[in-house]
Formats: structure tokens, C-alpha cells, sequence
């Protein structure tokens, strides 16, 4: 059934660019967040807890 569908050239390869940038973005992100400094990681963890500066 599948043997029926024709891919061109140009539509495998914007995905295969898409599912890269989209891996080395993530890996970038994922190495970022684990070489973060304790104390980066917990100010960063209460940011959202932290309304008390937070004036209406």
C-alpha cells in the first residue's frame, strides 16, 4: 500500500533538516540546563513562587 507513495527529493530532505535542527536545539538546551550552577538552578526554580515582588 505504501509502495504507492512517491516522495521527492526535496520534502525528505526539509525534513531530515527539520528533525536536526530540532535535535541540536534540544541537545543545546539539555547541555545548558545541566551546567548550571546550583544557585542559578534554584533562583531560577523560584522565579515563578516568587510574586512578592510582583506590584498591581
Amino acid at each position: 500500500m505504501f509502495q504507492r507513495i512517491l516522495f521527492e527529493d526535496g520534502s525528505i530532505l526539509m525534513a531530515m533538516i527539520a528533525f536536526f535542527f530540532t535535535a541540536s536545539v534540544f541537545t543545546y538546551v539539555s547541555i545548558r540546563a545541566l551546567k548550571l550552577s546550583k544557585s542559578r538552578r534554584e533562583e531560577l526554580a523560584n522565579l515563578p513562587l516568587n510574586d512578592s515582588t510582583f506590584n498591581h
